[in-house]
């Protein structure tokens, strides 16, 4: 089922049958994320990406979950954002949506894939009337977060590891 097909031709939900491309898209920014030297403990497992995707295929009807891509006409999966309402009942915000990947295929950046990915997470956000998007990005990720400023979200709470 594609929500976004009239605005948004190219975005459609994660299926099934997509299984496989959004694995390998997945493990390629798992890689990425991989190669910053980090703490020396930070490591995403071999297997994550694999996990991860038949989470969201699973959960995705439940309406709280935005597992999207974007397809060129082969249906090659150029672009995904996977994200998930937030329950905060304990703050003025009641709720938020939070992007837990969002990642374009190599060679494939610069060319407003994401762009359609966020703005139709924008709207769909908006009729479910969740007011904030949240995001986190790992400080040697530079053109994340250059790519975010860029797309208005600010710096809004740090996040401190220690290895112990």
């Amino acid at each position: 089922m594609n929500l976004f097909s009239k605005k948004y031709p190219l975005v459609k939900q994660i299926e099934e049958e997509d299984r496989n491309q959004a694995i390998e898209l997945l493990n390629y920014f798992f890689r990425k994320i991989n190669s910053y030297p980090l703490d020396g403990i930070f490591e995403v497992k071999p297997r994550a990406a694999t996990k991860m995707i038949d989470v969201y295929l699973k959960i995705r009807e439940n309406g709280k979950v935005l597992f999207l891509g974007v397809f060129d006409e082969n249906k090659t999966l150029l672009s995904m954002l996977m994200g998930r309402v937030e329950e905060r009942p304990y703050l003025q915000e009641g709720k938020i949506f939070y992007i837990d990947i969002a990642v374009t295929k190599q060679g494939q950046s610069g060319k407003g894939y994401m762009k359609l990915l966020l703005d139709s997470t924008e709207e769909w956000t908006k009729k479910k009337k969740i007011q904030i998007l949240e995001l986190r990005t790992l400080l040697d990720n530079k053109e994340a977060i250059e790519f975010w400023k860029k797309r208005g979200y600010k710096d809004f709470y740090i996040r401190f590891r220690k290895n112990i």
